[in-house]
């Protein structure tokens, strides 16, 4: 019989709150931003400070979802008491205001605000934002966005409107796959009250939703390219273009295939729609492709 977190005693338990599909996406959004700064003001120790508060924050919100779903709600079985996950939810916020001090001073005032509203998205998804079909289904994908906001702030103290378009257009495309993925757990969710959007409106009716944010996504991004082209906001028009092809993409894939396959699909896209966002704020001066050109100069050298 396969170990249990039960088996390694209460740090076992509070470790098990550590879930990394949901934390490493946020986590790696922190450093997309924090590449997407100049490679002249780049600095990894500010980087990697700021993705662990990102990371933090997001512990603190698992720790508030299974004393919510475990303790209030009967959804799952809790693996702290009502006391130990109030001690670790108390002790978590603690950590990141104080990380959020820390940013403030190296970092200045966004990165800071940025690892506060994480903080504050972390402790109102359960029992708040998890039950509104609206803010369950934007909740995460806003967080994602604070996080390559934050990111970014952090490295050059304030954010660039590229920057905040890249988010945007990120929040957006992910609120439409979030649709997607909800539509996966409908059944369960319908029998503990969820109300997701696919649970409120229907399948269908989500379809259609979805298809709507995809298509608004599209033309979001577009008009960040024509934007480029005009000068207003520092992107390469051809790349943000290109990426507006993506949720196109995502769109055509909840009309034809099924929900699952669908949303396998939509995930793969979004690496695809990062790597041209990234390309399109980029504009061949940023920390991240000097980074790599380095790492390539490296590997050929040896």
């Amino acid at each position: 019989m396969a170990p249990t977190w039960e088996d390694f005693g209460a740090l076992g338990r509070l470790l098990a709150y550590v879930r990394p599909t949901f934390m490493l996406p946020a986590i790696g959004m922190s450093v997309y931003g924090a590449a997407l700064a100049p490679a002249s003001s780049f600095d990894l120790v500010l980087a990697v400070l700021h993705a662990v508060t990102v990371g933090l924050a997001l512990f603190v919100a698992h720790l508030r979802d299974g004393l919510v779903d475990g303790h209030q709600r009967g959804e799952e079985t809790p693996l702290l008491s009502v006391a130990g996950f109030r001690w670790s939810i108390g002790v978590g916020a603690a950590v990141v205001l104080a990380l959020a001090a820390i940013l403030l001073v190296v970092g200045g005032v966004i990165a800071a605000a940025s690892a506060i509203a994480l903080l504050a998205l972390a402790l109102l998804h359960a029992p708040y934002l998890d039950r509104h079909p609206l803010t369950v289904t934007v909740d995460y994908p806003f967080g994602i966005g604070i996080a390559l906001v934050g990111g970014s702030a952090t490295q050059t103290g304030g954010v660039a409107v590229a920057v905040v378009a890249v988010a945007a257009a990120f929040g957006a495309l992910l609120s439409g796959i979030k649709i997607g993925i909800d539509r996966l757990d409908a059944a369960f969710d319908s029998t503990i009250d969820k109300r997701t959007i696919p649970v409120a409106y229907g399948a269908a009716n989500a379809d259609r939703i979805a298809f709507g944010v995809f298509g608004g996504t599209a033309l979001l991004t577009a008009g960040f390219g024509a934007a480029g082209v005009a000068g207003v906001v520092a992107l390469v028009p051809t790349f943000a273009f290109a990426a507006a092809a993506v949720p196109v993409g995502c769109l055509a894939a909840t009309a034809l295939a099924t929900d699952e396959r669908a949303v396998q699909i939509q995930m793969a896209l979004t690496y695809v729609f990062a790597v041209l966002l990234f390309l399109s704020a980029c504009g061949g001066e940023c920390a991240g492709l000097d980074l790599l050109q380095r790492a390539l100069e490296v590997r050929s050298g040896s």
